[in-house]
């Protein structure tokens, strides 16, 4: 049989739909606790780690104000909101209904940052611009801000972390196919690392069973975190980038797939490399940078300690 030219869709961004599953999946759960003083705590239970923000709507409310609430949760449990009646002598009555999304919406974003590239250092790679899918092959209207990065590295190198950051997500299913060509597929092994500032950093194109690192596991800028896929049978790929969670996430309207928009901004970072700080240009050769000034710049005093200690007795 000869080899079929195929696309794959499942969902363009994981993200763009974990608001309606994590409700589905039960990846945040809020419950309610009356208190002596007929208050009530909406205390939640989140399973995985990272920033959620949760919309919670109330309707047939009784003795309070409150209709609805937006919030960041963070920890693994703890008490969103506190609803006060109105009248302390009677309880509060309402319905609930809530949605969740990894991230918070519009943060603080540190726009100067300088990220190193996800590979050894020392390692000289070229570095290729990615299309929009959406815009591409389904019609969908141009993301203004599109930015996303394609390596295609000679063997099966190490990727690494580009910044400090939390594991937030693991995805390790999939068995690729090389000898298949495909233009695009989404069924792809990958991780997403939350940095401090609120921006996420999302790596797809790991061989299965040969990622790394785990689930809510801390990483800092060179830390190794997986094998690089075989593609296609014209060799291996990476694929990465940076964005964070912005719009307005939680409207009701139903959008066709072609009319549907981004509710995410994505970053062109400025890269540490042996060439300079640069804004990568797309089919360029970079040589990857990393020292200890690199990899220690968002340490806390005890951490670059530890680093110091550790490096020193190594050597």
């Amino acid at each position: 049989m000869k080899n079929s030219v195929f696309f794959v869709f499942q969902f363009l961004f994981v993200f763009l739909i974990s608001f309606k599953l994590s409700a589905q999946n039960q990846v945040i759960t809020i419950t309610s606790k009356v208190n002596d003083d007929k208050s009530v705590d909406l205390n939640y239970e989140k399973k995985v780690p990272g920033t959620y923000t949760v919309n919670i709507e109330l309707s047939n409310v009784t003795n309070c104000d409150v209709t609805s609430y937006e919030g960041i949760i963070t920890g693994y449990s703890g008490t969103v909101t506190r609803l006060r009646p109105n009248d302390k002598s009677r309880g509060i009555g309402y319905a609930i209904r809530y949605s969740t999304i990894m991230g918070e919406i519009n943060p603080k974003v540190d726009s100067l940052f300088h990220y190193t590239l996800p590979f050894k250092n020392g390692k000289k790679i070229k570095v290729y611009e990615a299309g929009n899918i959406g815009e591409k092959f389904l019609g969908q209207e141009k993301v203004s801000n599109w930015k996303s990065y394609v390596v295609h590295p000679e063997k099966a190198d190490t990727i690494c972390s580009m910044r400090k950051g939390i594991v937030v997500l693991v995805k390790n299913e999939y068995d690729n196919n090389p000898n298949l060509k495909v233009h695009y597929t989404s069924m792809r092994n990958m991780i997403t690392v939350e940095h401090a500032d609120g921006t996420y950093a999302t790596y797809k194109g790991f061989k299965k069973n040969g990622i790394f690192v785990k689930l809510g596991q801390n990483v800092d800028p060179q830390t190794n975190l997986g094998i690089v896929e075989l593609y296609d049978n014209e060799g291996y790929r990476l694929d990465f980038n940076v964005y964070y969670l912005s719009g307005n996430i939680f409207k009701t309207e139903k959008v066709s797939i072609k009319n549907q928009k981004s509710n995410f901004k994505f970053i062109t970072p400025v890269f540490v490399t042996q060439e300079g700080d640069v804004q990568i240009e797309a089919k360029k050769e970079y040589t990857v940078l990393s020292n200890e000034a690199v990899i220690t710049k968002e340490f806390s005093r005890s951490e670059k300690k530890k680093y110091a200690k550790e490096h020193a007795l190594s050597k």
